[in-house]
């Protein structure tokens, strides 16, 4: 039963640490953490394997149904983030970020970075990141693409 838990452990520390490595030193990190496994939220996470034609490595996105209590945390988050990051597009309500499309510096060699925010008319608010070769005209292309 030990090892059991044990393993278990190790199992769940493991997938844990995969995800968290993707975004090393971002804020936004944190959001996908405590806020994944909550009622009403769709996360979505994809490596490597996502689409090779695309140059996405890694996939990762939160759609909270009901997001009021997780605002707060996701704009401190954003806001800090996106400190370091080119913004390429954001809209502006009341002062609030409605939704946003951030490149941040890329890491490694021609690995770039993207943060893309957008909170829906029915209080659903998405976050995504992105990492990969893909630059932002292919990424713009690819989000707005009806295929």
């Amino acid at each position: 039963m030990k090892k059991l838990i044990r393993t278990l452990l190790c199992c769940l520390l493991f997938l844990l640490s995969t995800g968290m490595y993707a975004q090393k030193g971002l804020q936004i990190a944190s959001v996908f953490q405590k806020y994944g496994n909550e009622k009403g939220a769709t996360y979505v996470e994809l490596s490597k394997m996502l689409s090779k034609t695309w140059d996405i490595t890694h996939y990762q996105s939160l759609k909270l149904s009901k997001a009021e209590k997780a605002l707060p945390d996701i704009y401190r988050c954003l806001e800090a983030d996106r400190e370091y990051a080119k913004k390429i597009k954001e809209v502006i309500t009341d002062g609030r970020i409605q939704s946003g499309y951030y490149q941040l510096p890329p890491v490694k060699d021609k690995t770039n970075r993207f943060i893309l925010f957008r909170l829906g008319k029915k209080g659903e608010a998405t976050l995504i990141y992105i990492e990969g070769e893909i630059d932002s005209d292919d990424l713009v292309t690819l989000i707005f693409s009806k295929d």
